[in-house]
């Protein structure tokens, strides 16, 4: 891996880690995890996923590291029309804290991160 990967790999794997790693990930079923990190064109690191069905009825889950060190979270729904990209049914939360993550996630989709 050359270090111009290492950043993102951290700084997204640190974001999954917050959600509670590979448990999170079975428990909710989440997948086609992606991420970015800082660069010119990216100011925030973040990490995205797929979520299964959910009473919210997103699909998508962005995380991105704040500079404050807080997160911000977007679930939404997205879909593709032709070459168009239509998102719905977005809500944000910003200055989130680490450990309140798999309460919000909870809160917003249903799903539980753990036992």
């Amino acid at each position: 891996m050359s270090q111009s990967q290492t950043p993102i790999v951290e700084e997204a794997y640190t974001i999954l880690l917050q959600l509670g790693g590979r448990r999170f990930l079975a428990f909710t079923g989440s997948n086609n995890l992606m991420a970015a990190g800082h660069s010119e064109y990216n100011p925030y690191p973040w990490l995205r996923m797929d979520l299964v069905e959910n009473n919210a009825g997103v699909n998508r889950l962005k995380i991105s590291l704040m500079p404050n060190d807080l997160y911000k979270m977007e679930f939404y729904h997205h879909r593709l029309v032709g070459a168009e990209s239509i998102i719905t049914q977005a809500k944000t939360f910003e200055n989130v804290y680490f450990d309140v993550l798999q309460a919000i996630f909870t809160d917003v989709t249903g799903l539980y991160t753990s036992f």
